[in-house]
C-alpha cells in the first residue's frame, strides 16, 4: 500500500501515526458509509520523507526540540527559520507526482479542502486542534501543492512549539494533510455525538452559521446552536446566535467574507427538519 498517498477508505483509526486524528476519523467515517466528500491523505511519512530528500530533517528536528529555551523575541526567530527550511525543502518530484495524480482523481481543476492533521492532534492528553493551517477554496496543481507546505510549515508555529514545550511532547514533530472535496456550503458548522458542556451521551448539540464553517470554529460569530434528544431524535432547545458575517466563495474562487444585514444575522439557520436529519447522522456516527 502506498505510504505517501492514502484514501480516505484505505483510512482506520489505527491510522493515526500516518494520517493525523482528522485523516483517521474521515477514514472511519467514509468506511462506515456516511456522506463524507471524497479525499485523500498526503501522509506523515510523506512529509518526513521531503525533508530526509532535502536534507534538513536532523536540523529540524534538533532546532525545534530547544524551543522551550528561547525567550519570545528568539522564539520567534526560530519559528521564521524553521518555516523557511521547510518551504526550501518544498515536495521531492516523486510526491509531486502522486499528489497531482490523486488531485486530478477527484476531479478536473476542482475545489478542495486543505487541513492539517497532526499526528500528536488528538490524544488522551494533548490537544494541538486549531493550531495548524487549513485552507479552503484551493484550487489548481500549483496552489494545491504551495497550500501542503504551507500545513507542513504551520507545524512550526509559535502555538505549537509553545504547547508542546508546556506538554512535555518530545516526539519527533510530524504531520499529515487532508486533501478534500469542497462543500460550497450555504450553512455549515459542528455537530457533537455527545454534549460537550455535561458529557451527556444521550445529547445531540449542534452549532451552525451561514457560509463555511471557519467562522464556528474559529469563534468569530454567535452560532445558532440547536440541542436534540437521540430518542426520537427530538429537539430539546433552539438558540438563534447573531451571526454578523460570513465566509463565502467569491466570484474569484477565493474566500470572501461578506457582512451580514441585522435580518440575517438573526435569522435561523437550520429548520427542524434539518436540525433532525443532522441528529439521525449523530447517531450513526
Amino acid at each position: 500500500m502506498n505510504e505517501r498517498i492514502r484514501w480516505f477508505e484505505d483510512i482506520t483509526k489505527h491510522d493515526v501515526e500516518i494520517a493525523g486524528g482528522k485523516g483517521a476519523n474521515l477514514g472511519e467515517l467514509t468506511r462506515a458509509g456516511l456522506p463524507v466528500p471524497p479525499g485523500f491523505v498526503v501522509t506523515a511519512s510523506a512529509y518526513l520523507e521531503a525533508l530526509d530528500v532535502a536534507g534538513v530533517r536532523a536540523d529540524l528536528r534538533e532546532r525545534a526540540s530547544r524551543a522551550d529555551t528561547f525567550d519570545d523575541a528568539a522564539l520567534e526567530t526560530l519559528v521564521s527559520d524553521l518555516r523557511d527550511l521547510v518551504h526550501k525543502a518544498g515536495i521531492p518530484d516523486a510526491l509531486r507526482g502522486e499528489v497531482l495524480d490523486a488531485y486530478h482523481r477527484l476531479g478536473d481543476h476542482e475545489f478542495v479542502a486543505v487541513r492539517s492533521s497532526a499526528t500528536a492532534e488528538d490524544s488522551a492528553t494533548t490537544s494541538f486542534a486549531g493550531m495548524n493551517e487549513t485552507f479552503t477554496n484551493v484550487r489548481g496543481e500549483d496552489e494545491l501543492l504551495a497550500r501542503i507546505v504551507d500545513c507542513w510549515a504551520s507545524l512550526f508555529g509559535g502555538r505549537v512549539l509553545a504547547y508542546r514545550a508546556t506538554q512535555g511532547v518530545t516526539d519527533e514533530p510530524a504531520i499529515a494533510v487532508v486533501v478534500q472535496r469542497m462543500v460550497n456550503s450555504d450553512c455549515s458548522g459542528v455537530m457533537f455525538t455527545v454534549d460537550p458542556s455535561t458529557g451527556d451521551t444521550s445529547r445531540v448539540v449542534i452549532e451552525g452559521a451561514f457560509g463555511l464553517g471557519e467562522v464556528v470554529v474559529g469563534g468569530q460569530v454567535e452560532p445558532d446552536t440547536y440541542v436534540v434528544a437521540k430518542d426520537g431524535p427530538t429537539i430539546l432547545d433552539t438558540r438563534v446566535g447573531s451571526k454578523t458575517f460570513q465566509i463565502v466563495r467569491g466570484p474569484d474562487g477565493r474566500d470572501q467574507r461578506i457582512d451580514n444585514d441585522p435580518e440575517t444575522a438573526a435569522r435561523r439557520v437550520l429548520r427542524d427538519d434539518q436540525v433532525l436529519e443532522l441528529a439521525e447522522l449523530a447517531r450513526r456516527v
